[in-house]
């Protein structure tokens, strides 16, 4: 996972209500609809599970140390989806017996390599660079739906070929959608059998884009088409000042919240 910064973080600890209102108002559902959505839940079993699972966060030192804010803003967004979570008062192991105290069973934890969702209660663990991926390929559905567009029936193009998006690769294959690929380590998209770009030129002949990239702004305005449906986890964005601008109501991207509901959606399944 890329390491994130405070200043990519912070803003969700009072910002969840403003997120989950534009989210709903671009794909027609909010977090916790996305993660129904995603794995097939009905509101009955979203609540049973709401009334039967604790939440803890717990800081992991580990590494280059404590993001600041990072398990206040995991807190803050299991909780916008109706969850009882909280960040535990101590690190490491001595906060995961906090969890384990307080009556926690699923714990969210993340050191500089893999951010993780554990549920004691029945073993199964979520990792956010697959729950990313699904979470933004089930986004980029969703918001084709808006649009009246189905994501079986249309190519798509996917930016990045690196750790969530060879997880991406792998779920468009399971749909059986199709979709062409671009990196510019060309190297990157050795043993894909699918169409491969050459340069970032071609990006204007899609209209549907996932983008895995996580360098900032070299997603040029020109590079893309006068109508696109956009979904990015990519930290920092992709897409240049312009496109930002011109693509706003088009475009999903965040930088924690997302893969963090699926997370949670796929902790919950038995």
């Amino acid at each position: 996972m890329t390491r994130l910064k405070t200043e990519w973080v912070e803003y969700m600890i009072d910002g969840m209500d403003a997120y989950n209102q534009s989210l709903m108002q671009k794909i027609g559902v909010d977090l916790a609809g996305l993660a129904m959505r995603t794995f097939h839940m009905t509101q009955a079993d979203f609540d049973r599970a709401r009334a039967c699972n604790k939440v803890a966060v717990v800081p992991i030192t580990q590494g280059e140390g404590i993001i600041g804010s990072f398990s206040e803003s995991v807190a803050a967004i299991v909780r916008s989806m109706g969850f009882c979570a909280d960040v535990m008062p101590h690190t490491d192991v001595d906060g995961i017996y906090d969890g384990y105290l307080e009556g926690c069973n699923i714990f969210f934890f993340a050191d500089d390599i893999r951010y993780l969702a554990l549920n004691t209660k029945t073993n199964k663990a979520s990792d956010n660079n697959y729950a990313t991926a699904l979470g933004f390929i089930e986004v980029l559905t969703a918001l084709m739906e808006k649009h009246g567009r189905g994501i079986a029936k249309e190519k798509i193009l996917q930016i990045g070929h690196g750790i969530v998006g060879r997880e991406a690769v792998k779920i468009l294959k399971q749909r059986g959608v199709d979709f062409d690929i671009y990196d510019k380590d060309q190297e990157a998209l050795a043993g894909l059998s699918c169409k491969k770009l050459q340069g970032p030129a071609q990006i204007r002949d899609y209209r549907y884009i996932l983008d895995f990239t996580n360098e900032g702004g070299w997603l040029k305005d020109a590079y893309l088409a006068d109508a696109i449906l956009y979904a990015s986890p990519g930290v920092p964005y992709s897409m240049d000042k312009a496109a930002e601008e011109r693509f706003e109501d088009k475009a999903v991207h965040d930088n924690l919240e997302i893969g963090t509901a699926i997370m949670l959606g796929e902790a919950l399944q038995i």
